[in-house]
């Protein structure tokens, strides 16, 4: 296949082409000629008002389903939801049945990696994600584990969380916990705020976020390693990372992308696809998480994908499962979070080269020659999300019907291509 990019902005700091408006011609999954004024006959035209090609975008959380739950999503469904939505990598979490956390388990995931999308496997933190006995980290990692999470799991037990960051550092590997106090949030169904008030739906206050990261942070003071707080949602927590960042702690964060762009103010419609964890906050919050991602605190966005099936979904909102379905829209809601804001290059940062060297995975520099593996958006464009747009088996996509700016132009993976027509 022949695909001429034209006048694109490439946003890549190791790039030669960094900031630069290029034509970018591809052949047959590779690179071939990056210059200005570029022809060649036969080749798909890929224009747009202001298009940008980065590196293929590198998602930290996302959860596929499968084994054990496929009639929420499959492996099958699951990827090519990712590469609609300009993912090539994609960190599964283990809340699986049977959980990932076993070396078996590791490779049977990575046995069933798809061509256009690289599956990397987090291992589970503690047996059955239950927070009280430490899983076989060193068997896992042994077998390409890249991160231990505990996925939507909170770890009460201090000490548990303690020598969690202990053995991992003999592997090098990052623990991934989600800050939850869960005394604090038992029962919580959305923010605690005026919303909440109004709308007569126990909250989930900040302070219930914020403990936790504080505690966590002593822990890693105390025992070293490399703690990743898998989401984050409150202003306070994006200070307390600030200030240990400082102090020279090895602490990242993340954000969903639907936290950046979403409010409690979506609520009052009761539409449960708006029920995620950790809950939509207000207004004040969103800020403070858009200014994290612009100065670095918050080191990467992910998609935090979480397919569901009409039977967990479909009911009253105090019944229904927490999540979205995000993957296909999560850089369209990221531009649109971001749409004229000047650090919209420091959130395609932390969808790409971010989290890729986090995970120790290197991108081949843009450059003529190489494979690609790039996406391209055109972040003055607009378009309303349709059914036709999305490939997962999960109902629950809040986009769904909503105007998002940023639609992908284009995919490629080597000789994998996704050429969507908006």
């Amino acid at each position: 296949m022949l695909l001429l990019v034209k006048n694109a902005k490439i946003v890549q700091p190791k790039s030669p082409h960094h900031g630069k408006r290029c034509d970018v011609l591809i052949r047959n999954g590779q690179i071939e000629t990056i210059g200005e004024h570029l022809t060649a006959e036969g080749a798909e035209l890929i224009t747009g008002k202001d298009l940008w090609l980065m590196p293929a975008l590198t998602d930290t959380y996302a959860f596929f389903r499968e084994p054990g739950y496929e009639y929420k999503e499959t492996l099958a469904t699951g990827t090519a939801a990712a590469f609609r939505g300009g993912f090539t990598r994609i960190l599964a979490q283990p809340a699986t049945k049977p959980v990932i956390q076993t070396k078996g388990e590791v490779q049977a995931l990575l046995s069933r990696s798809p061509k256009e999308v690289d599956l990397l496997p987090a291992g589970a933190l503690t047996e059955d994600l239950q927070g009280k006995h430490i899983a076989e980290m060193l068997d896992m990692h042994a077998a390409g584990a890249v991160a231990f999470s505990n996925a939507e799991s909170s770890i009460e037990n201090s000490r548990t969380m303690l020598l969690a960051l202990q053995y991992a550092r003999h592997t090098g590997a990052p623990v991934m916990v989600i800050p939850t106090d869960a005394y604090l949030s038992q029962g919580t169904l959305v923010h605690e705020g005026e919303m909440s008030t109004r709308l007569g739906l126990k909250g989930m206050p900040a302070l219930a976020e914020e403990l936790a990261v504080a505690r966590d942070l002593e822990l890693l003071a105390y025992a070293g390693g490399r703690l990743h707080f898998s989401k984050i949602s409150t202003s306070g927590s994006v200070e307390r990372i600030r200030k240990a960042k400082k102090a020279g702690l090895q602490v990242t964060c993340g954000v969903a992308a639907h936290q950046l762009l979403l409010t409690d103010e979506v609520l009052p419609a009761f539409e449960t696809a708006h029920k995620v964890w950790p809950p939509l906050r207000d207004e004040s919050h969103r800020q403070a998480l858009l200014t994290g991602v612009a100065d670095g605190t918050i080191d990467f966005i992910c998609s935090d994908h979480q397919p569901e099936d009409t039977e967990h979904k479909f009911l009253e909102f105090d019944q229904a499962a927490f999540g979205m379905a995000t993957l296909e829209t999560t850089l369209s809601t990221v531009v649109t979070a971001f749409h004229g804001h000047a650090a919209l290059e420091q959130a395609m940062l932390a969808l790409t080269e971010r989290p890729a060297a986090w995970l120790g995975l290197s991108d081949d520099t843009i450059q003529a020659g190489v494979k690609a593996r790039l996406v391209v958006c055109d972040v003055a464009a607009s378009y309303t999300v349709e059914q036709k747009h999305l490939s997962t088996k999960g109902v629950n996509n809040a986009m769904l019907g909503q105007q998002l700016n940023g639609p992908i132009r284009l995919v490629v993976h080597g000789d994998k291509t996704y050429l969507p027509h908006v």
